[in-house]
């Protein structure tokens, strides 16, 4: 269950719902299998898999969850192929090619015929309440799937405000400065990889990825007016990831440090696991949310 992603929500500082009203909430908007005719399907799931009814998971101030999603996948190539052959068809009987109008007609109701047939392809997105920092954590490396995590939520707990971070100037400038000063702080270091963007008029970006950012080719680039839009950091020894300039934190890995923790821990069950690595997890990127809101206040 190991988050690769954390797109941060700030919660009202009062916000707060016990375990056995969210796992309430979640199960009254359970996820329902595609239907026939249905192109999509979203409801939620059991972080413990299909054999739990079990829709929440507590561990001291974090309780995790998970969004399921089942899309049909009709391969466009596929439609157009058996359009193609009705067309032709119908060519053939009338001796006239199909009119635009009635083409598109067509072409939908191939789409409710074929979609019974299709494969479903599921999704799952797992999130958490830190009620420790009032925050909304989601898995998600896109901004636009977790804002939909976000939306479900909200319909399943009636009313709640998750509010993402902007893109900031005063973040990208912070990281800027470590970068011209060779060094980071608050017990961040620099990882390998860096995303610079130039504010100016061309709007050039330069992703650059197993190097060393503090190469002088780096600094040439910052002199040239570039800024940074994310950075690979690591935090105590203990978590490498990438931050942007909106506050995301990507490509979450946590180290041998913290791992090794886990060669002493006893775990009989599959629950059992998913319980200690939540709780190892949260905990972790407690305190690096904790060192980035100290570097880069939030209101």
């Amino acid at each position: 269950m190991w988050f690769k992603n954390a797109r941060l929500f700030q919660l009202d500082k009062d916000f707060a719902i016990d375990s056995e009203n969210l796992d309430e909430a979640l199960k009254a908007k359970a996820l329902k299998p595609c239907g026939p005719q249905q192109l999509s399907s979203a409801g939620w799931v059991s972080p413990f898999g299909p054999e739990s009814d079990l829709f929440v998971l507590q561990s001291g101030q974090g309780q995790l969850f998970c969004l399921g999603e089942e899309e049909k996948i009709l391969p466009p190539t596929v439609v157009n192929h058996h359009l193609q052959e009705k067309l032709a068809s119908i060519k053939k009987e009338t001796g006239s090619p199909v009119g635009r109008q009635h083409k598109t007609e067509l072409k939908q109701q191939l789409i409710f015929e074929l979609l019974p047939q299709a494969f479903v392809k599921p999704k799952r997105t797992q999130a958490y309440f830190d009620n420790a920092l009032k925050l909304l954590v989601v898995d998600s490396a896109s901004q636009n799937a977790a804002e939909n995590l976000v939306s479900h939520l909200r319909d399943a707990l009636g009313s709640m405000t998750a509010t993402p971070f902007a893109e900031s100037l005063a973040v990208s400038g912070m990281m800027t400065t470590w970068l011209n000063q060779g060094r980071a702080e608050a017990g961040l270091t620099f990882g390998h990889e860096a995303v610079l963007e130039d504010t100016q008029e061309n709007g050039g970006v330069i992703r650059a990825r197993k190097v060393d950012v503090l190469a002088d080719e780096m600094q040439s680039h910052l002199e040239n007016g570039y800024t940074v839009k994310e950075m690979g950091l690591v935090y105590n020894e203990r978590i490498e990831f990438v931050l942007g300039n909106d506050l995301a934190v990507r490509k979450i890995k946590l180290t041998d440090v913290v791992l090794d923790q886990l060669d002493h821990a006893v775990m009989e069950s599959d629950a059992q696991m998913l319980d200690t690595h939540f709780t190892l997890l949260s905990l972790e990127l407690r305190e690096l949310f904790k060192t980035i809101f100290r570097i880069f206040p939030v209101s």
